[in-house]
């Protein structure tokens, strides 16, 4: 086979992918990342027989086959999400069993901002606290949290079944459904469920798109912040707390499918660098196909 050979230009698009995860890796720490030249000259491929390449592309392009197909999947699970929260929570749909008017209110009737804080450098550490760089965009997942030091700045404080809104650039979307007490930064509100809601019902509310826009009326050029004021008079219709649990356990058991198929993809995807890890650079070898018997 010639150059041009497409297996080969796929094992070279593995091994540019690789290269670009090491040279990543090894780049300078300032804003713009940078490769140092010595870094750079550093590398070095061994490169097997064609035949061998060829497989470690296969091997590699089922991997991004799966990968894709795990994308395609998440992203049709989401708007069937999106479109089940337009359906249930404007009661254009009711679920089986439920009947009659919902109540009109206004969004400050049915939740609160929480004004509790602290000072770390009064009361010490707090073992788990949560930033806005710990929440993901648009899937209410938590990524990891942090331990405050005595030099951090006032937190706001949350309890279990809090609803944690990040007020700082609302159409980021980031919001959590508190699973445990903890702290967080002042740029997240810390949204308390009142009587007339089911905090689960509250999640489901705060992801939708007329929240968000609602949310995204800031004040602040540079760093726009959500303003309290025009999120409280957000008119809405809401059920009894009965439908209103129902609702927000079909759109949480939505929420945990897409939330598996998201675990499934990280490690389909964690798997394919280390397949590629071991492939390209020789640690582990394809078995070659036996040999046709006559």
């Amino acid at each position: 086979m010639v150059p041009s050979d497409a297996h080969k230009a796929e094992f070279l698009y593995y091994v540019f992918e690789a290269a670009k995860t090491y040279l990543l890796a090894n780049a300078g720490t300032t804003a713009t990342s940078i490769v140092s030249k010595a870094v750079f000259q550093q590398l070095v491929f061994s490169i097997p027989p064609l035949p061998e390449q060829r497989a470690i592309a296969e091997a590699l392009s089922d991997a991004d086959a799966l990968l894709d197909g795990l994308d395609r999947l998440i992203a049709k699970k989401r708007d069937l999400k999106q479109a089940a929260m337009q359906q249930l929570l404007t009661g254009k749909t009711r679920l089986p069993g439920f009947s009659g008017e919902w109540k009109p209110l206004v969004f400050g009737d049915l939740a609160s901002p929480g004004m509790d804080r602290v000072n770390p450098k009064l009361t010490g550490g707090h073992a788990f606290c949560v930033e806005l760089e710990h929440i993901e965009q648009k899937t209410g997942r938590l990524l990891g949290w942090s331990e405050t030091a005595p030099q951090s700045s006032l937190k706001a404080v949350f309890a279990a079944d809090d609803v944690l809104f990040g007020k700082l650039r609302a159409y980021l979307r980031k919001y959590w459904h508190a699973s445990m007490p903890g702290v967080c930064s002042t740029e997240i509100w810390v949204l308390k469920a009142k009587s007339a809601v089911a905090p689960g019902y509250l999640y489901q509310l705060v992801q939708t798109d007329w929240f968000i826009d609602a949310a995204s009326t800031a004040y602040g050029t540079h760093m726009p912040r959500s303003d309290w004021k025009v999120v409280r008079d957000l008119e809405l219709r809401v059920p009894r707390k009965d439908e209103q649990a129902k609702i927000a356990g079909v759109l949480g058991d939505m929420d945990a499918e897409i939330d598996a198929l998201k675990r499934r993809r990280d490690k389909a995807y964690d798997l394919k660098h280390a397949m590629m890890q071991e492939l390209l650079t020789g640690k582990t070898r394809l078995v070659a196909p036996e040999a046709d018997h006559a």
